[in-house]
């Protein structure tokens, strides 16, 4: 069962039934936007505390569909060790977009910070939500 546990500026965080975070457009959000330096803080947080309680790795859903950019701010802080916290626990993340602005983003997004671990974009949540599924913890 999916469980919403948290909501910042544009985001929902919800916790889904393989233990994976999903991060979702908020409610009624339907303007397209920059993702803010706290909203990029935020969702550092939100991963760092579901590690802390569960014991597990992140699997990480973004849905990126309602982002334009990324601030310049959030754009620098996921270049600090700050930023970087939680890839050590983190399993993937799987950004996923239907639009075609959206997927701009979510290929830069990859191409500028190349992490330790896998991530993918994709069209589909399902696709998605297989491929994150499939990951084996460490």
């Amino acid at each position: 069962m999916e469980k919403k546990i948290d909501s910042f500026g544009q985001l929902d965080f919800w916790l889904l039934p393989a233990g994976i975070l999903e991060v979702r457009p908020a409610v009624g959000l339907e303007k397209k936007s920059s993702l803010t330096l706290a909203e990029a803080k935020k969702i550092e947080a939100v991963q760092a505390k579901y590690h802390k309680e569960s014991g597990r790795s992140i699997r990480l859903l973004v849905r990126i569909d309602n982002m334009t950019n990324l601030t310049k701010e959030a754009n620098a802080f996921w270049k600090t060790a700050e930023g970087k916290k939680n890839d050590p626990y983190t399993l993937g993340i799987a950004l996923i977009s239907s639009s075609l602005l959206a997927k701009m983003l979510g290929t830069v997004f990859l191409a500028i910070y190349p992490r330790e671990y896998p991530t993918k974009l994709f069209q589909s949540r399902e696709k998605a939500l297989k491929w994150l599924k499939a990951l084996a913890e460490g």
